[in-house]
């Protein structure tokens, strides 16, 4: 057991010291970013804990993580903000809950809420190119759930994506 959380830390020292060699080149302000993460004890014994990867490479980016792990299974979400300017919020709750959110460009909002069961997955996937997109993602329910959004606004002109499942 040890040596899984060993082997996690190395993977996530590794992506930090990517990331941070990657933006060497560029002006950095510091972004903020927040992660919540709770698990109960059991969860944490069997190495099945959340789990979040955020990058940031740009200026004033935004995170906000919030997970909730159950005695079964824990939740991931990665966050890869490439611009200036870009605001993300996870919030995930009950067990084996995935997001993923990619934004390149700037100004771009999104919000995932993910609820569920224990066994079954809620998944999300958002990636936004180009200025100013806005994307909204709520799920509920027992789970099996798979959302991908995909929104380029290139002229800044996107209009706002929302959408909700009971």
């Amino acid at each position: 057991m040890k040596l899984k959380h060993t082997t996690t830390k190395r993977a996530l020292l590794m992506t930090t010291v990517l990331t941070a060699t990657l933006s060497v080149s560029l002006t950095i302000n510091a972004d903020n970013s927040r992660v919540e993460q709770f698990s109960k004890q059991t969860a944490a014994q069997s190495s099945q804990g959340n789990y979040s990867i955020i990058a940031q490479i740009g200026n004033n980016n935004r995170t906000i993580v919030s997970q909730s792990g159950s005695y079964q299974a824990g939740n991931f979400s990665s966050i890869y903000q490439l611009g200036n300017y870009n605001t993300a919020a996870v919030n995930q709750a009950g067990g084996n809950n995935v997001s993923n959110i990619s934004q390149i460009g700037r100004n771009h909002n999104v919000n995932i809420t993910q609820s569920g069961g224990t066994s079954r997955e809620l998944n999300s996937s958002v990636r936004q190119l180009g200025n100013r997109s806005d994307i909204q993602i709520s799920q509920s329910g027992s789970g099996y759930r798979g959302i991908s959004v995909e929104q380029q606004a290139f002229s800044s002109n996107a209009r706002p994506v929302t959408v909700e499942t009971y």
